[in-house]
């Protein structure tokens, strides 16, 4: 009697729970029909149509996905093997099988980016996506939040970027002189040893970004030196910039492996937590170890006479480094970590790319060296410290001076066109909102965009069309900005709207300046690797796989 009971209880409970489910079931398909029809009347009240869509060849776009993870875990190109001939087949605006059913955007119309970027800023967000993926490696910070943790986040940064920050540029000649000290010279001729550029191009922006934002230059570069001289003497945090102490990892690697990662994890989707791996948990960990080290370099202390501005465009005083703003803000020393290191990634890996990229392009393109080179020596004269000539002139190089150098400018801006450091960027839509081109068959009707999809920006695309540059759109030539205006939506290399980077006019200022000093020592370059076709791969930012491998010849040396 009592066992009956029982099963008819167990029964009765079962019953309870199939019932349960089914009404949830029910519940959720009512919702999404719901949800579809609403969707669906929103679109045709905006008139829109739909855009084209890539083909998978497994439900959710999976082999898309895995081919993309695989490129990352191997070094390869994502731009070239997957995205582009995706825009290239497919058109300039297209929507892909994401997984769960999402259907991702990729977008490179200009007015779709304007759209994005600015007339609907607020449409769209960065939170969801950044904070999973991004914040494995800078946490919680200016650059993966939205409202307003991201507004006083970048109220407390844009004060140090004003030009009259930017105008003292005695550190960035301190880490010029230091990366031209690291340059390995033949003593008895006139052409340097094969080197690569790249990893003192590194140097140089961590040496010149930690001394610009937190008041203290790690000397990475002097630091990489082989020496035994006094002179070159380092800290420890110096030894970790510059690769110095022995581990399981250096510095370096340390930040290649956390941008492997972060990049994996972006690609996975809402599928992130999938790319966790233990040597990119330590990768992690070593570069916030070395930050607080950092930190504790500069402790900033309070000074009632020593304060952020309070209105926008007003000077700093000399001192108040970035590190002392956020110090004085925040008593969370994690978050003090996440925003210093996100500001060290970005003032170190973006600016060195730009460079590494465009004394690529110089050394492929000699008559556009000799040219740039004309131009420096014209408007800033030639080293004088390296010359025997009695004639040699320096003038001094300004932020104004470096703008008004047009050539140089022109340099710096093409080499942006084709290698943004930043290629690819990100957006969700945090409501129904509307694309204004892009769908129908001829591509010109509007896009319904439903809340939840996410948009890939892709500037490496726009600033690669044919349509929009000219037949030579793959072509490096710095001429092709002579009377073209930057401002545009087809030239985003920093962004758009209120997200612009801060950093813009302090990466111009400090790779130009770099370009000037070099070109007044040396007037030749020689590739070492066959530049014909130049491998590339993307992490945190678009980078040359192998290096920027050269020879240089001193100038007025023979040759």
């Amino acid at each position: 009697m009592a066992i009956s009971i029982a099963n008819q209880v167990v029964t009765a409970r079962s019953d309870s729970l199939a019932f349960g489910v089914l009404l949830a079931i029910v519940y959720i398909a009512i919702q999404r029909v719901w949800s579809n029809r609403r969707f669906q009347n929103f679109a045709s009240a905006h008139k829109c149509k739909m855009p084209p869509h890539t083909r998978s060849l497994l439900p959710w776009g999976i082999d898309r996905m895995w081919q993309m993870i695989q490129l990352t875990n191997r070094g390869g190109d994502i731009m070239e093997s997957v995205i582009m001939p995706s825009f290239r087949s497919t058109g300039w605006n297209f929507q892909s099988s994401g997984l769960f059913g999402a259907e991702p955007l990729f977008i490179s119309d200009p007015d779709n980016l304007r759209a994005v970027f600015a007339t609907n800023f607020s449409d769209y967000g960065v939170e969801s996506l950044r904070l999973g993926a991004f914040g494995f490696m800078v946490g919680k910070c200016i650059f993966t939040t939205d409202g307003p943790f991201w507004e006083h986040s970048r109220s407390l940064f844009r004060p140090h970027f004003a030009t009259g920050q930017l105008g003292n540029l005695d550190a960035t000649e301190k880490a010029v002189q230091d990366l031209l000290t690291a340059i390995p010279a033949h003593s008895s001729q006139a052409w340097t040893q094969e080197f690569d550029l790249q990893p003192l191009f590194l140097r140089f922006t961590l040496d010149s970004g930690t001394d610009f934002l937190f008041g203290v230059n790690v000397n990475s570069q002097l630091g990489a030196i082989p020496t035994s001289s006094p002179d070159h003497a380092v800290d420890y945090v110096s030894s970790v910039a510059a690769d110095a102490v022995r581990g399981e990892m250096n510095f370096s690697e340390a930040f290649h492996l956390a941008s492997v990662e972060v990049t994996k994890r972006a690609k996975l989707q809402s599928l992130y937590w999938l790319a966790n791996s233990k040597k990119a948990q330590r990768a992690v960990a070593y570069l916030q170890t070395f930050i607080d080290h950092l930190a504790a370099m500069e402790t900033p202390s309070p000074d009632p006479h020593e304060s952020a501005p309070e209105k926008e465009g007003e000077d700093l005083p000399k001192k108040f480094t970035l590190l002392a703003a956020l110090a004085k803000d925040t008593h969370n020393p994690i978050e003090l970590r996440d925003q210093v290191l996100f500001a060290l990634v970005a003032s170190r890996d973006t600016t060195a790319a730009m460079l590494s990229w465009m004394f690529l392009m110089l050394a492929k393109h000699p008559s556009t060296f000799q040219h740039l080179r004309s131009a420096i020596l014209s408007d800033f004269g030639s080293d004088s410290s390296s010359s025997s000539s009695p004639d040699a002139r320096s003038n001094p190089i300004t932020i104004n001076g470096l703008k008004k150098c047009q050539y140089l400018q022109h340099v710096m801006l093409e080499t942006l066109r084709l290698y943004p450091p930043g290629p690819l960027n990100s957006r969700v839509a945090v409501r129904d909102t509307v694309l204004p081109t892009g769908g129908g068959h001829d591509g010109k009707s509007p896009i319904a965009v439903r809340k939840g999809t996410v948009l890939n920006l892709c500037v490496y695309a726009t600033q690669r069309r044919a349509d929009i540059w000219g037949d030579d759109v793959l072509e490096f030539k710095p001429e092709r900005w002579i009377n073209r205006r930057r401002s545009d939506w087809t030239f985003l290399p920093f962004s758009g709207g209120p997200r612009t980077c801060l950093g813009q006019q302090y990466a111009l200022t400090i790779a130009g300046y770099l370009t000037v000093r070099l070109l007044q020592r040396f007037d030749a370059i020689e590739a070492v690797d066959d530049l014909d076709t130049i491998p590339q791969f993307v992490t945190v930012t678009l980078e040359a796989t192998k290096g920027v491998k050269v020879r240089l010849r001193k100038a007025g040396a023979a040759s």
